[in-house]
């Protein structure tokens, strides 16, 4: 943006290219109008060299006529179909986010996949999207029978907030237009087409389907489902050849697997017949998971994702309107409250610590694996930005002795004595600044190895605290640093813990429960070592001993006691004991009358029961 000159466009001020394809161009721009009006909107429009093709124009002319009668949460808004300078453009939505290409993409390099519920929960917008559009009508309540025809992860946009927005229906045709839905025209991106759009033959609602499966394939695998040559692809997408989802995931549930293969059918018979129907099976799955994923869920997700990106979409924004302002006249400093009040709703990942509650590390099932990505991730920002970061737990790290200071009297001398290598090392663990403080620890126990036993307390919440912040990360690392720890401190319940954590993102159960084990036999009133462990039994099938670890921490009182009834109810009603289960869960409600997931999971309980 630093190279780009903001430019009157029209009623508009674009202030960025966003992006330039084949055939047009995406800008972003303000409309501003009295008392101070603006808007972000982002403009499309046709290629200078391209503005004669008379196809092409039409094919943004109808973008813009469909897309204008869409009005829907997960479909991006279209506000302005207009000429100006000779090119044509469109007026629509503007995203403060990332499309489903670029987030998968950034995720691998991270080594943060998204979690599975998560993937679950994108499709399920997307399924929400086309079944309205599918479903819309026209002013004579006629059906127009809208099919996409270019589901693809480019035309996915989840925002900064968690939203999902499905966008560019450039190519969507309403099935009355015969003459553009004919025999042997193909378009659209041949590794997300559907084996009769491949094959050139009349599509339905139901190629969209498939479309859509292919997208819950790749975010559930991580894998594409179809590789190769342009001709390769087209040739396994006509056979719907590819590697059945089980046998990249092995331990993917079956309820995911079964709505795979009905969305990735062949035969459009076999398919779901609407992304209705198709919805609803994903919203049966997702019930199953204790903690039903959330937009809010999502929105950490990819702002810890995306740190660095929406720091440097503030930054940009702030110079244009720094850029402007200079333009009008106005002091810098209104430029800069102007921008700070557009972007607040960005709301970036924070620079500074911020102070750690009991119920901020809880992991719940099903859940787990995205509150711990995201808690890694913000950590590792946050010590990047600043060398500070605390080890999570639900009570406070247990104070560290200092040597008894004798009072002194009044003296004239102003000379301080030199602080020792131990002090500087006590004042970098009190800052928070681990890894200077496990250096200097290192460089005492080096040069006088008698002192291990007095300075081994602090030295192993030193690389407890440094551990925190990789776990995700940098796990060897990681591990390393709190195996360390716990052989200078065997006492430190802490490195257990975190090893805990660590071994069950390896999936390594086993270690992983003598961990946490370890963790709450040094700390009786460890209450998320409890509820981990509870997870842990529960993931591995043993939900009696899952039962005893979340009474316990119902008998704890954390702060997020709701929870701790509400997955004792799911282990109590796996166990077949619906009464408890049932008591449990109004319990919950009691405690936390807004907790969604209890009040659904109590009427499926009691429904069970009564049949």
């Amino acid at each position: 943006m630093a190279d780009f000159k903001p430019v009157r466009f029209g009623k508009y001020l674009i202030l960025d290219k966003i992006a330039t394809g084949g055939m047009a161009e995406l800008y972003q721009a303000k409309i501003t109008s009295v008392e101070g009006f603006e808007k972000f909107v982002a403009i499309k429009k046709i290629l200078p060299n391209l503005t004669q093709d008379k196809n092409l124009v039409n094919m943004l002319i109808d973008e813009a006529k469909l897309a204008a009668m869409l009005t829907h949460q997960n479909i991006v808004q279209i506000y302005d179909l207009g000429s100006m300078e000779g090119t044509y453009f469109i007026a629509m939505e503007y995203i403060y986010g990332k499309d489903l290409r670029v987030l998968t993409r950034k995720a691998k390099e991270r080594n943060l996949p998204l979690p599975i519920e998560y993937g679950l929960y994108i499709t399920c917008r997307v399924c929400s999207g086309l079944d309205y559009s599918h479903n819309l009508k026209d002013l004579h309540g006629n059906p127009l029978e809208l099919i996409h025809r270019d589901i693809s992860p480019q035309n996915i946009l989840v925002t900064y907030q968690g939203e999902v927005k499905i966008v560019d229906f450039g190519i969507a045709k309403a099935a009355k237009k015969t003459a553009d839905t004919k025999e042997g025209l193909i378009k659209g991106k041949v590794s997300y087409m559907s084996p009769e759009q491949a094959a050139g033959k009349p599509i339905d609602n139901r190629s969209d389907i498939f479309s859509t499966g292919i997208l819950l394939y790749e975010m559930v695998t991580g894998e594409r489902m179809f590789e190769g040559s342009d001709l390769q692809i087209l040739e396994r997408v006509r056979k719907a050849e590819f590697e059945p989802a089980e046998n990249i995931v092995p331990d993917l549930p079956n309820e995911v697997c079964e709505i795979l293969n009905r969305a990735l059918a062949k035969g459009v018979t076999r398919r779901y017949k609407s992304c209705g129907e198709m919805l609803v099976d994903l919203e049966a799955c997702l019930s199953a998971f204790p903690i039903r994923p959330s937009a809010e869920g999502l929105s950490q997700y990819m702002k810890a994702l995306f740190a660095e990106e929406i720091a440097a979409e503030a930054a940009a924004l702030q110079r244009v309107e720094v850029q402007l302002s200079a333009l009008r006249g106005e002091p810098v400093s209104e430029a800069k409250t102007k921008t700070l009040q557009i972007l607040d709703h960005i709301e970036p990942v924070p620079t500074k610590k911020k102070e750690v509650t009991q119920g901020t590390h809880k992991i719940w099932l099903g859940t787990w694996a995205a509150v711990m990505v995201v808690a890694a991730i913000v950590l590792a920002l946050i010590i990047k930005q600043k060398p500070t970061a605390t080890p999570s737990h639900n009570k406070p790290l247990a104070p560290v002795k200092a040597e008894e200071v004798v009072p002194t009297t009044k003296t004239t001398s102003t000379v301080s004595p030199k602080p020792t290598r131990r002090d500087q090392a006590m004042e970098a663990l009190d800052k928070k600044q681990f890894a200077r403080a496990a250096a200097l620890f290192e460089e005492i126990l080096a040069a006088e190895p008698e002192k291990r036993q007095t300075i081994a307390s602090p030295y192993a919440q030193a690389l407890v605290g440094g551990a925190t912040s990789i776990l995700r990360t940098k796990p060897r690392q990681a591990e390393t640093l709190l195996t360390r720890a716990a052989d200078l401190d065997p006492e430190n319940a802490e490195a257990h813990f975190y090893l805990g954590k660590l071994y069950t993102s390896k999936k390594e159960y086993p270690k992983a429960i003598g961990a946490y084990d370890k963790a709450i036999g040094l700390d009786p009133h460890f209450t998320d070592g409890f509820f981990n462990l509870g997870f842990l039994y529960y993931a591995t099938k043993d939900y009696a001993k899952a039962e005893q670890m979340f009474a316990r921490v119902v008998e704890l009182q954390p702060s997020y006691l709701d929870e701790a009834y509400f997955n004792l109810a799911v282990v109590q009603n796996l166990q077949g004991n619906k009464v408890e289960s049932i008591r449990n869960l109004e319990k919950a409600l009691e405690v936390n009358p807004a907790n969604n997931r209890a009040k659904k999971y109590l009427l499926r309980v009691t429904r069970t029961f009564h049949e």
